[in-house]
C-alpha cells in the first residue's frame, strides 16, 4: 500500500497502498535470521497492573504533540518565520469555499466497481480541510478561522464512516452495524484529536463532547472490545506489517491527545507498548523491510511517531527505540541504495522511490547513525499534517539529540547483503571508472506486499535504472489483494525480469523460494548463486540456476547467467524489463537509452534466439517487457552481460 494510495485523507499525506548493513571496509554484515512472518505479541487481555504503572507516568491532562495555541510565545515565534505565512493563504481561500459534501456514491464505487480512488478522493478532499485551517488559527490568533474549524469537525466526527472503503468489510462501517479502526480511520481519529488538543477552548464545550463521544464509538470502544474479547477487528494488533504501526500511532495518539481520564489513555500506551512489537518482529533480523522502500517509510515512519508521542507523554520513560533492532531496521534505507540516490523498486513501490529524509533526520540524530546528509535538516514551514509536522516543528528528541560526528557510524561499502532476505546491493569501488550498480533479489513469493519476483535484478548506470523491476502499481483495486492479484502483469512473474519456463510463470507461496547456492564477494568481483527452480510449477524442469556475476574493473558490468535443463525439450525465455528506450544493434546486442545514460546488453547462448517485445500498462508508468525466447531443447544456459556504454 503506497502512502499516496491508501490514506488519501491526512491531508494528503497517505493513501492506501506503500535496504544493507555494512561497514567501513568492503565486507558486509551479515545477521543471523530469524522467523519474520509471526507475531510475537499474540492478543491477551490487558494488564490492568502494567496499565496503572503507566497511567502514573502520563500529564494529569491529554496531551498532542506541540504546545496548544495559548503558548503565544512559541506559535508567536513560528509565525515570524514566513515558511509558514503560505499555509495562512491556503486556510482563508477555504472560507469562501463549501465544504466537499459526504458521497455515498463515491465510497460505494469499491463495492459497485472495484475502484478505490472515488472514495479515497472524497474522504481526503474532507479531511484536508482541517490541517490548514487550525495551522492557521493557532498561528494568527484572531479567531477568524475558528467558525469554519468548528463546522469542519463537526461534518468529519459525524460522516459514515472514518474508515476507508476497501477496508470496510461487508459495509459494516458506513451501514452503522459496527465500526471499525483501519489505516484510514487511525489517522484521521488522530489529526482530530490533534486539532482538538492545540485548539483547547477556541472550541465550544459541546463539540468537543462530540468529538470524544464520536471518538469513543468509531475508534476506542472497538480496539477495546478486541483486546478484551480476542475478536479480529483489530487483526491489525497482531500482524507484522505496516497496518501495526499505522493503525497504533493513530490510535494511541489520538487517546494521548483526547481522552481526560489518565487511566483509560494508560490503556492504549500499554497496548501499544506491547503490540508495537509485532511491528518490529516484521523486519529481518537485518533490519530489512520485504515490504519495499515506500511501505517502509509508510510504516516506520508513524512507528516513530508513535514512539515520540509514548517518550514524550511518558517523559521519556517508555522507550520503543530500546530494542537494538531498531537501528538495523533504521539503517535500512541507507543500505539499500544502490548508487547515486536510486533504490530498487522491490515489491509495490512507486518508481523512483526516494529516501524519506524526515525518516532517516529523526533516526540518524536519535541512534546516532552518523548521516551528515540528514542530520542538519530542518523542516520549517511544513503544515500538511497536524501530526506528523507539528511534532517536527516543536521539540523533539531528535531536535534535542546530540548529532554523532563520527561519519564513519554507517559508512557504505561496496555492498549490501541481506542474507535473511536474498538481497544483495552491488557497489562500486570509490573513485574508481565504474559506473554501474545492482540490486539482486533471491526472497520468496510469500513476502508482504509481494510480487512473483524470485530472481529478479535491477541495474542502475549513472543515476539511472535501465533495467529492472517495475514497480508497483499507482491505485489499488478491489483485485490487487485477492485472488485476482497475480492476473496483473505488473505483479506477476511475467513483469520481471526473471524467466519464463516453458510458457509458465512463477507461482505465489513460500515454497517458491531461491535457494542460494553461493555467495563469494571480493574486491574486485561478486558472485551470487541461486536455484530457483522452486518458483515454477513445471514438473519436465529438474534444474534451474541463476549466476549474477558483478564486476568493478574499468566501467564494471553485471552478467546475469541462467542454466537449465528439462526431462524433455521445453521452451526458455529470459526476460528484460526497462522503461528505457532500446534497439537491437547487433544480432546478440540490445542499447538501452535513458535520459543520459546508455548501457548494452550482449546476450550469449549456443542454440540462438529469437527476441519478442512488448508494452505493458496497468496502472502505473508503462514499461517493456523483451523477452529472449531459446528454441525448445532438453538443456541450456544463456548469459546476458550489462555494461555502461561509456
Amino acid at each position: 500500500m503506497n502512502k499516496k494510495n491508501i490514506i488519501i485523507g491526512l491531508t494528503a499525506l497517505v493513501a492506501t497502498m506503500q535496504p544493507k548493513i555494512t561497514v567501513a571496509n568492503t565486507l558486509a554484515t551479515v545477521i543471523d535470521s530469524a522467523d519474520v512472518t509471526k507475531p510475537v505479541a499474540p492478543l491477551v487481555p490487558l494488564d490492568m497492573q502494567r496499565v496503572a504503572e503507566v497511567a502514573a507516568m502520563l500529564p494529569l491532562t491529554p496531551q498532542g504533540f506541540g504546545d496548544t495555541y495559548h503558548n503565544r510565545l512559541a506559535w508567536g515565534k513560528l509565525y515570524s518565520n514566513v515558511k509558514y505565512h503560505k499555509v495562512i493563504s491556503t486556510a482563508e481561500a477555504l472560507l469562501n469555499k463549501p465544504f466537499p459534501a459526504w458521497n455515498d456514491a463515491a465510497y460505494l464505487m469499491y463495492f459497485t466497481k472495484g475502484t478505490r480512488p472515488e472514495g479515497e478522493k472524497m474522504m481526503g478532499n474532507r479531511l484536508g480541510w482541517l490541517a490548514p485551517l487550525v495551522w492557521a488559527e493557532c498561528l494568527e490568533n484572531k479567531g477568524r478561522f475558528v467558525p469554519t474549524i468548528q463546522m469542519v469537525l463537526n461534518e468529519l466526527i459525524h460522516q459514515k464512516s472514518w474508515s476507508l472503503p476497501a477496508h470496510d468489510k461487508k459495509k459494516q462501517n458506513i451501514d452503522g452495524r459496527n465500526y471499525t479502526v483501519d489505516l484510514g480511520a487511525a489517522g484521521f481519529a488522530h489529526n482530530v484529536a490533534q486539532a482538538v488538543y492545540l485548539l483547547d477552548d477556541k472550541l465550544t464545550p459541546q463539540l468537543r463532547a462530540d468529538v470524544l463521544a464520536e471518538m469513543e464509538k468509531h475508534v476506542f470502544k472497538p480496539v477495546l472490545q478486541s483486546v478484551a474479547t480476542g475478536n479480529n477487528n483489530s487483526y491489525w494488533l497482531t500482524v507484522t506489517s505496516n497496518w501495526n504501526s499505522v493503525c497504533l500511532a493513530g490510535v494511541t495518539g489520538a487517546a494521548l491527545a483526547i481522552i481526560p481520564d489518565r487511566e483509560e489513555r494508560g490503556k492504549f500506551v500499554t497496548i501499544a507498548e506491547r503490540y508495537a512489537k509485532n511491528s518490529v518482529a516484521g523486519f529481518t533480523n537485518e533490519g530489512y523491510c520485504t515490504e519495499g522502500l515506500g511501505y517502509y517509510d509508510y510504516g516506520f515512519s508513524k512507528y516513530i511517531l508513535l514512539r515520540e508521542n509514548i517518550w514524550q507523554a511518558t517523559n521519556k520513560t517508555i522507550n520503543l527505540f530500546a530494542d537494538p533492532k531498531i537501528k538495523r531496521i533504521a539503517s535500512y534505507v541507507p543500505n539499500l541504495e544502490i548508487i547515486n540516490n536510486v533504490y530498487p523498486n522491490i515489491a509495490d513501490c512507486h518508481v523512483g522511490v526516494k529516501a524519506p529524509a524526515a525518516l532517516l533526520w529523526y533516526c540518524s540524530r536519535n541512534l546516532g547513525l552518523g548521516l551528515q546528509k540528514y542530520d542538519s535538516l530542518t523542516f520549517a514551514g511544513g503544515t500538511a499534517t497536524l501530526t506528523d509536522d507539528v511534532m517536527r516543528a516543536f521539540p523533539n528528541s531528535a531536535s534535542q539529540s546530540k548529532v554523532n560526528s563520527n561519519t564513519s557510524a554507517l559508512a557504505f561499502g561496496l555492498r549490501s547483503y541481506f542474507k535473511q532476505a536474498g538481497v544483495l546491493i552491488e557497489r562500486p569501488l570509490a573513485g574508481s571508472k565504474a559506473n554501474i550498480g545492482a540490486a539482486l533479489k533471491g526472497g520468496n513469493n510469500n513476502e508482504i506486499h509481494n510480487h512473483n519476483d524470485v530472481g529478479s535484478f535491477s541495474v542502475v548506470v549513472g543515476d539511472e535504472m535501465l533495467m529492472g523491476d517495475p514497480g508497483g502499481p499507482s491505485f489499488y483495486t478491489a483485485k490487487t489483494f485477492g485472488p485476482e492479484r497475480y492476473s496483473y502483469k505488473l505483479l506477476s512473474s511475467y513483469g520481471h525480469p526473471v524467466p519464463l519456463v516453458a510458457g509458465v510463470e512463477q507461482q505465489e507461496g513460500a515454497a517458491s523460494e531461491a535457494k542460494v547456492l553461493n555467495a563469494t564477494f571480493t574486491d574486485k568481483q561478486d558472485e551470487f548463486v541461486m536455484d530457483i527452480s522452486s518458483a515454477y510449477p513445471v514438473p519436465a524442469l529438474s534444474k534451474l540456476v541463476r549466476t549474477f556475476t558483478y564486476n568493478r574493473d574499468d566501467a564494471g558490468f553485471l552478467t546475469v547467467k541462467d542454466d537449465f535443463a528439462f526431462k524433455t525439450n521445453q521452451k526458455f525465455e529470459f526476460t528484460l524489463i526497462t522503461r528505457a528506450q532500446w534497439k537491437q544493434i547487433a544480432p546478440n546486442q540490445i542499447e538501452f537509452d535513458g535520459k543520459t545514460q546508455k548501457m548494452i546488453a550482449t546476450i550469449s547462448t549456443k542454440s540462438g534466439f529469437a527476441v519478442k517485445a512488448e508494452t505493458i500498462v496497468e496502472d502505473a508508468p508503462a514499461f517493456k517487457r523483451i523477452g529472449i525466447v531459446l528454441p525448445p531443447a532438453e538443456a541450456g544456459a544463456i548469459t546476458v552481460t550489462f555494461r555502461p556504454v561509456k
